[in-house]
């Protein structure tokens, strides 16, 4: 999706008159404990119920990845991917459904008042936000890969944020 047609369904969302400096879908953070769990019991599970061939403990290896980041969300009370959007005052976090769709604002921080921790994981950067005043904070992944299509949306939130921090 073009930078263009992300910062229109922010707008939609967010209203008011702010500029929209740069939108971009970002992941919630793996919790690598709770799909280390969620894959062994899967290939317990697999092997006890006598599945076999490695495409059926692929599919259900991805299949579980999915459920674990499912529930990662839901437990955080937010979603999967997330629609980020910059103004020159706040960044607005806004919920992504896995048809593409962003119809609420999750959380919204000041970016007077939040810290902004950007680090490097591989091709990817995490984006970690925290604001102590409002006691808010999330963690969040983004693509830099060349061959992503969201890397160069990521990569301008990045740097509007790494400016401001």
């Amino acid at each position: 999706m073009q930078e263009d047609e992300l910062i229109k369904d922010a707008a939609e969302v967010i209203g008011g008159d702010e500029e929209i400096l740069a939108a971009a879908i970002f992941g919630l953070q793996d919790d690598y404990g709770k799909i280390f769990v969620a894959g062994v019991a899967t290939a317990a599970t697999t092997d006890a119920l006598g599945v076999d061939g490695s495409m059926a403990h692929a599919a259900a290896a991805g299949a579980t990845v999915h459920e674990a980041r499912r529930l990662n969300a839901e437990d955080k009370g937010v979603t999967v991917r997330m629609l980020v959007a910059v103004t020159p005052s706040s960044i607005h976090v806004l919920d992504r459904t896995e048809l593409g769709k962003t119809s609420r604002e999750l959380m919204k921080f000041e970016r007077k008042t939040t810290t902004v921790q950007i680090t490097k994981f591989g091709l990817s950067r995490k984006l970690n936000l925290a604001d102590e005043a409002d006691d808010k904070r999330i963690d969040l992944t983004g693509s830099t890969a060349v061959f992503s299509p969201e890397a160069a949306g990521d990569k301008l939130v990045l740097h509007l944020l790494a400016e401001s921090s």
